[in-house]
């Protein structure tokens, strides 16, 4: 079981993990434990945000720290995919020729402008969620969790578009499955959150008003929708690029919905 998650997350991050903890690759259940693995990026996210404060005092560092932490370490990866994505889909491309654009490592005015717009609306969105961030940043920053649930999603709504590659390995995803690595994602870190509060002896839990974790199942689907429809219209399936594109369009809804909860409960 932690062999199996463990591959999951070095196929996900930067960390050197596969030569040293994994006996042997296996993402066989991968549509369950990539759920799981965004606990990692929140709990870096929580820890950077947190640090970043106490010795900045800078809403606005703090937020561009706990991106760059973030991205360094996982999502550069998924960045990339959402840039192939718009340079190959936002032109008006033939078949082969969108397949050719997602292979070609260049990035073009399309890639460029989505990268952009995705960092600046996260970046805004943390900003200006900031007030919220450090009283409870627990349901707020569990927005990777809801970036690696639309991913999961995406191979149980359509097939493959080629037989090898990124895409190939979830071709056996079922989203019973990737269900349960959500649930199950979320009771750890809801325990990993509740242990931090207690080890700091926080009189305010960092968890906060539990509805932050419900915008997690759903606005992830959205995402996981309309890049499934999408590949599979235009190329006849998914790739890895799908993938990391709905990771990154799961976490800005997850943020933009969190805030429009608190404007409607209006919490002080």
């Amino acid at each position: 079981m932690f062999n199996r998650f463990l591959s999951t997350l070095s196929l996900i991050s930067r960390f050197p993990i596969k030569g040293r903890f994994i006996e042997k690759f296996d993402v066989s259940r991968m549509d369950f434990y990539l759920p799981i693995t965004g606990i990692v990026p929140a709990l870096l996210g929580t820890l950077v945000l947190c640090g970043g404060y106490l010795l900045t005092a800078s809403p606005l560092l703090t937020v561009i720290l706990t991106l760059i932490g973030q991205y360094l370490a996982f999502n550069l990866f998924h960045l990339d995919g959402l840039m192939d994505t718009a340079d190959a889909f936002l032109g008006t491309f033939d078949q082969e020729k969108r397949h050719a654009v997602l292979k070609d490592s260049r990035i073009g005015v399309y890639g460029f402008f989505a990268g952009f717009a995705v960092l600046s609306l996260k970046a805004g969105l943390l900003y200006t969620l900031f007030p919220y961030l450090v009283r409870f940043p627990a349901p707020l920053l569990a927005y990777p969790i809801s970036g690696r649930f639309s991913a999961a999603l995406i191979p149980g709504l359509t097939g493959p578009a080629k037989p090898d590659g990124l895409g190939a390995l979830a071709k056996d995803t079922r989203p019973y499955r990737v269900i349960a690595g959500l649930f199950t994602s979320l009771v750890l870190w809801t325990a990993v959150v509740w242990g931090i509060s207690a080890l700091l002896s926080l009189n305010e839990p960092m968890y906060g008003p539990f509805w932050g974790l419900l915008a997690v199942p759903l606005v992830s689907p959205l995402g996981s929708v309309f890049f499934a429809r999408m590949y599979r219209k235009h190329l006849g399936g998914y790739t890895g690029d799908a993938l990391g594109a709905a990771v990154e369009l799961a976490e800005i809804l997850h943020l933009i919905s969190s805030l429009l909860v608190l404007e409607w409960i209006n919490v002080p």
